[in-house]
């Protein structure tokens, strides 16, 4: 063996990597939604374990700055807490590391599903009480995605209209859409971080970061139609989508034959991976072109490995005619807004206070009141197993 033999990258072996590939799928589909979604936030957590550790002495300071009620078996106490409540949207800065590396910490910490930063446009707010100052949940609002059946066919949307007229760029995906724990499962609190995405702070923002008026929101939910958007007076819901979308592999998987694509299928991947001609900002939707690039180069049809899994579609129409905006019919300076968004916070406020103090009234009639936090820091250095065992029944709390 010669001195250079040491440093000679190891063979790629097609067959044993097209077969951990497999493997990787086979392991995934056996899983319910719920344990897909726990299964990638353990990986989160878990795929650097010296990294996290490092980050990890934030994690007693960030559990603090999460906003739970004094006595949470004091009925009277709980109740003028909630109503003394006033809950504000703040945007982080731009640009500012520091600000961002902490809410995508917060991010991972609250939120059951793993974080993954969309390509393109994104902003990042957390929702606060102005009293306390304390952590509510957070927002993050990104580029629209190009398709979603059922809000296209709401709007009456064509591929012009999005793309070379640039409508697309009137509305935005709500990729977080989070409330902390414990003021989700007993205060309607994910109804409340929801309603407040529609907020003017958030349509501000949008406007002098991008220069373009919001004048619709979308998002999905996790866990089919009905979900915490379902009764939210700003939120419309579409529909469903069709659960055809192909599994993920593990990145540890995917890492493998993504290299392996650039250095053997260049033409193919590059094609792949690059804007099209004539569009603006950054290519979408790469990870998902590159997955079914590797189902391709490995023989396995995507759709034997589809989660199944549909999700809600909702549609928040800010405008009484944005969809003849979105359609090009009319102009900018024509927009005329609805009135609860009009109202802004104050609607919002009007609308879910006597609701979270409904919810919480009756869960501590009938003693099923959940008083935890739900903070996963704790999985740092686990196994799936032990995970499972502990998170699995939370998820989707």
């Amino acid at each position: 063996m010669g001195f250079n033999d040491f440093f000679d990258e190891p063979q790629f072996d097609f067959e044993k990597e097209k077969q951990k590939f497999i493997d990787n799928l086979d392991f995934l589909k056996s899983m319910s939604v719920q344990e897909q979604t726990l299964y990638k936030k353990w990986l989160e957590f878990n795929a650097d374990v010296y990294s996290m550790t490092q980050k990890a002495t934030n994690f007693p300071r960030l559990e603090k700055a999460i906003w739970t009620p004094t006595d949470i078996n004091n009925k009277e106490q709980t109740i003028k807490e909630i109503e003394a409540l006033e809950p504000y949207v703040e945007m982080t800065e731009q640009g500012n590391a520091k600000d961002n590396e902490e809410w995508t910490l917060v991010r991972r910490l609250i939120h059951t599903m793993e974080f993954t930063a969309n390509p393109g446009r994104n902003i990042k707010f957390y929702v606060k009480d102005k009293v306390s100052k304390k952590i509510l949940g957070i927002i993050c609002l990104g580029s629209d995605v190009t398709s979603l059946g059922a809000r296209d066919e709401y709007i009456g949307w064509s591929k012009d209209n999005k793309f070379k007229d640039g409508k697309l760029k009137y509305t935005s995906i709500g990729t977080t859409i989070c409330c902390a724990q414990p003021l989700g499962f007993n205060f309607l609190g994910g109804k409340l971080v929801a309603a407040l995405v529609t907020s003017s702070v958030v349509r501000d923002a949008w406007k002098k970061l991008y220069g373009q008026t919001l004048v619709g929101l979308s998002t999905t939910s996790l866990y089919g139609i009905h979900s915490m958007y379902n009764s939210i007076p700003v939120w419309r819901t579409m529909g469903s989508s069709k659960g055809r979308i192909a599994l993920k592999p593990d990145d540890e998987t995917y890492d493998v034959w993504h290299q392996w694509l650039k250095e053997n299928k260049e033409d193919e991947y590059k094609a792949a991976t690059t804007q099209k001609e004539g569009v603006a900002g950054p290519p979408t939707g790469v990870k998902q072109r590159v997955i079914n690039m590797i189902f391709k180069v490995v023989g396995v049809k995507p759709s034997d490995y589809q989660h199944g899994f549909k999700r809600g579609i909702y549609f928040a129409d800010i405008y009484e005619n944005g969809k003849e905006f979105l359609r090009g019919e009319i102009e900018e300076k024509d927009l005329k807004m609805k009135k609860k968004y009009a109202e802004d916070t104050d609607y919002i406020m009007n609308w879910w206070k006597p609701k979270a103090i409904k919810r919480y009234s009756k869960l501590f009639d009938e003693g099923r009141l959940k008083p935890e936090k739900l903070f996963y820091g704790d999985i740092v250095g686990t196994t799936w197993e032990e995970t499972k065992k502990k998170y699995l029944g939370e998820v989707g709390r």
